[in-house]
């Protein structure tokens, strides 16, 4: 397997936070104290993986204490989480809505991790509440229904795993896609951690929601294409393996054309923002101009960090095995099977 992946161009250039190396530290620090990591190879895996690095390419305006919580996030997402789901857990939908139940409690602020007392639950909940410290309510209110629908992707996935669902085509597939990513509450991040937040009566004007689905649908391309030594072994979700299946192509011929997909989105992105976000800045106040720019700035940033996260991460490097330390950070003993 090709380590390229999908292939496009951006004119956007990478930017990286100048708090990156505090970052790293201040994850690492959390993740030892909050019992996310367990060992030397599991600091270095995290250091390899290059979490804090996709944090600071994400938000590179955010202070040193936001890029220290956007560093934390990024470590608690993937291990203590995410590749959770990809294993075992993963195929007991009632054991996913339980731990899902109790992380949109904590969203909600309807319940504490009590509801579902493990580690990864119980750093969500420390985690949760720095990153929306001093946030408007409409922002919050916004953050909080993104990262529910994250969290109930997840139930969707384990159900669709045990009862053998597929995706037909990729507009359907990309429907969920930016869900399961939390897409859209990473975006949401943006606008407080060293963005401009955007007004609620502009944020869902139809050309900023084509933008933010457009910039999903790119880094879907993109992510999936350099994850298949994964994703080959585990089944998972990927829009590689859909394009092979419904085209009846190659391997080769499925990453061309998620490339030719990937590119033909970000030209129709740059051209969107040349032609109506301009006449929509121009048709404000004054005062909210500059958060609409420093919107596109934001998807900007994520296309152009994911894209350089996925060429440097090793996380994707080979199929992975979950360490037998790990095992008990999702789900307690005594867990519905």
């Amino acid at each position: 397997m090709t380590r390229t992946g999908a292939v496009f161009t951006t004119p956007w250039p990478l930017r990286v936070n100048p708090h990156l190396d505090q970052a790293r530290e201040s994850a690492l620090a959390w993740m030892r104290r909050s019992g996310l990591l367990d060992g030397e190879q599991a600091e270095r895996d995290f250091v390899d993986w290059r979490l804090a690095d996709v944090a600071a390419f994400f938000y590179p305006n955010a202070s040193a204490e936001e890029c220290c919580t956007a560093a934390q996030m990024m470590g608690w997402y993937f291990l203590p989480f995410d590749d959770q789901l990809d294993g075992e857990i993963g195929r007991r939908p009632g054991t996913v809505a339980a731990v899902c139940n109790a992380l949109i409690g904590i969203v909600h602020g309807a319940s504490g991790p009590e509801a579902y007392d493990t580690p990864t639950v119980r750093a969500f909940a420390d985690l949760w509440s720095r990153m929306v410290r001093g946030m408007s309510l409409p922002l919050r209110t916004r953050l909080a229904y993104h990262w529910t629908s994250y969290f109930s992707s997840q139930v969707t996935e384990a159900i669709d795993r045990t009862t053998g669902f597929a995706h037909r085509d990729l507009a359907d597939y990309f429907s969920l896609r930016a869900a399961t990513t939390c897409a859209f509450g990473q975006n949401d991040l943006g606008e407080k951690w060293g963005g401009s937040e955007v007004p609620p009566e502009l944020w869902h004007h139809p050309v900023l929601r084509r933008m933010r689905q457009l910039a999903a649908d790119v880094v879907a391309l993109r992510n999936d294409s350099m994850s298949l030594p994964h994703e080959d072994v585990t089944s998972g979700l990927n829009a590689i393996h859909l394009i092979q299946r419904s085209r009846g192509c190659t391997r080769q011929e499925a990453l061309a054309e998620a490339s030719r997909h990937a590119q033909e989105k970000v030209d129709e992105l740059v051209e969107l923002e040349e032609r109506a976000l301009s006449r929509l800045v121009r048709a404000v106040e004054r005062g909210q101009r500059g958060a609409l720019t420093g919107y596109a700035d934001i998807i900007h940033d994520w296309i152009r960090g994911d894209y350089e996260w996925e060429q440097i991460t090793t996380r994707h490097d080979q199929h992975r095995v979950m360490p037998d330390w790990a095992s008990g950070l999702l789900v307690g003993a005594g867990a519905e099977r």
